[in-house]
């Protein structure tokens, strides 16, 4: 029998198949789903589906109107499948790392990196303020360059707490959101950083292209994260030159 669902109520989606283990799939999508006020559609796909067409039966799910996201497995053997929703998704994609099935999935903190640029801010806006309106503390990441790093990195501790109450006013004015900074490649800290606030989830703003040379931080927390991984797409016209310290 077909579930009806309310009016106006909204779905993540599930992709389940391949022989993939379907638990921490459907678990993320569950907690996400509450998080939405939603609830999961599952997609299963036949095994003799090529990834191409596994990704566009994905994506036609993936395009409903209520959809709001969707949640697939982040092994190798699904790549050819969750890079290709990925990058065609104009609605976040959450990648689940193998590691999670020993997890119970919960959502209380999130890592979110952000470059100090107005079209990363706004691209997770949407995502982080549910995040923050469900409860969940938001651990705001900025990773400063050579060419990045203000003149408080080694002066007074009171000039960076100033600096650090203007950036999230500016790019993340949320409740129970905090700033961490460090210094270097955004690539080296992310997975870090998430591992010592103990983050439930990853939320990334990325431009959906994997060029060489582009997105290090999003293939290196992807390929090293043991927590569930959002990649929230950019505008396309979010190019290098906006990038000073960021997580592309």
């Amino acid at each position: 029998m077909t579930k009806i669902r309310p009016a106006g109520a909204v779905e993540v989606l599930a992709k389940l198949g391949h022989g993939e283990a379907g638990p921490p799939v459907t678990e993320t999508a569950a907690v996400i789903a509450r998080l939405a006020g939603g609830e999961v559609r599952q997609v299963r796909l036949a095994a003799d589906l090529s990834p191409q067409q596994a990704a566009r039966q994905v994506m036609r799910a993936l395009h409903q109107p209520r959809t709001v996201s969707s949640v697939l497995a982040a092994g190798e053997p699904s790549r050819p499948l969750w890079q290709r929703v990925a990058q065609q998704s104009a609605k976040p994609v959450v990648l689940v790392p193998a590691g999670a099935r020993d997890q119970t999935p919960r959502i209380r903190r999130v890592l979110l990196p952000l470059d100090g640029t107005a079209q990363s801010a706004s691209a997770v806006a949407d995502a982080a303020e549910r995040l923050a309106r469900a409860g969940a503390e938001l651990v705001v990441l900025h990773v400063f360059d050579a060419q990045t790093v203000p003149k408080f990195w080694d002066q007074h501790a009171h000039a960076g707490q100033a600096w650090g109450q203007e950036f999230l006013a500016r790019y993340c004015a949320l409740p129970r959101a905090r700033l961490e900074l460090r210094s270097g490649a955004a690539a080296e800290h992310v997975v870090k950083v998430a591992g010592a606030e103990q983050a439930d989830m990853i939320a990334l703003a990325w431009s959906q292209r994997l060029d060489p040379g582009r997105a290090a931080a999003v293939r290196q927390t992807i390929l090293e994260a043991e927590v569930p991984v959002m990649l929230i797409p950019m505008p396309a016209d979010y190019g290098p030159s906006a990038l000073p310290s960021g997580t592309e």
